[in-house]
């Protein structure tokens, strides 16, 4: 069954169907050398950088058969930002996201991860990509408050806030608000990818939201809640389309964000938004440019 969702993943994928064969081989090469060589491995990303990646790892593995797993997401992240613009990656997990910031761009970035393995992961990722001086790295949960909470811890990817009734292995990890963690600074964009937790980040960023708003937001979540307060502080839905660097507004509020995410995107001033994916120097991955 992994066989064939995988399979499908990386044939409908807009990097994998340019580049099905190599795709594929890629999937080969991984599940036996992987086997062969054990965990982990230093696999090639974007331009320079690496990701050092575990078979257990459903994303990152995800960028080593196809280049890009959340393609349109992440080709908006290498477009939009620029040299010394300030990202905030909430739930970065191993880091793809914050290495094609900070390493790739050049921008700095916030990262976020609140568990203990995962943020060992994202911390080996910024010293092998010598991304350190580029990266402020913090283990902690992002709410509308200061605390502590209950975190799931094997569940990969899904890891989340875990609720009184959750039954799995848990850490106890800090909670803090954006609005703290942040103190004023200016951002450009914002990533949120925490597992159905993103109304308590919402939430905790009002005086961000309304005093140093970044020019975009990519959410995995789109609540009603989410929808009328990122519409009050100015934010409008759109999608993006990498291959032709194309931002368009959404009619209605809703739907996937794009051909390969879940994820909405949310931009405030389209016109800077637009013309600075479109002045982009080219990123070439696996031999497709973009």
């Amino acid at each position: 069954m992994a066989f064939i969702s995988t399979t499908r993943f990386i044939l409908s994928h807009p990097l994998g169907v340019r580049d099905r064969s190599g795709a594929l081989a890629r999937y080969l090469r991984w599940q036996l050398g992987s086997r062969l060589l054990g965990n982990p491995v230093v696999c090639p990303f974007v331009e320079s950088s690496v990701l050092i990646v575990e078979r257990s790892m459903t994303g990152a593995t995800g960028n080593v058969y196809v280049g890009l797993h959340e393609f349109c997401d992440m080709a908006f992240v290498l477009h939009v930002l620029r040299p010394n613009d300030m990202f905030v990656d909430i739930g970065a997990n191993i880091g793809s996201y914050t290495i094609l910031a900070a390493s790739v761009v050049g921008s700095q970035s916030i990262s976020i991860e609140p568990a203990k393995s995962t943020f060992k992961h994202l911390q080996r990722n910024v010293a092998i990509n010598d991304a350190a001086d580029k990266v402020e790295a913090h283990q902690c949960a992002i709410g509308r408050d200061s605390g502590v909470v209950k975190f799931s811890t094997e569940h990969d990817t899904t890891n989340r806030v875990a609720d009184e009734d959750f039954l799995g292995k848990v850490d106890e990890v800090r909670l803090q608000s954006l609005d703290t963690l942040l103190h004023g600074r200016q951002t450009l964009l914002w990533k949120i990818d925490v597992e159905g937790y993103e109304e308590e980040v919402i939430a905790g960023a009002d005086a961000t939201l309304r005093n140093q708003p970044p020019l975009a937001i990519l959410s995995e979540l789109a609540s009603p809640f989410l929808l009328r307060t990122l519409t009050e502080h100015g934010f409008q839905r759109a999608t993006y389309d990498p291959f032709k660097k194309r931002l368009e507004l959404l009619k209605e509020a809703g739907g996937a964000g794009g051909s390969s995410t879940p994820n909405q995107l949310w931009i405030r001033d389209f016109d800077t938004v637009a013309r600075r994916c479109s002045t982009s120097r080219l990123f070439t991955v696996n031999g497709v440019s973009f």
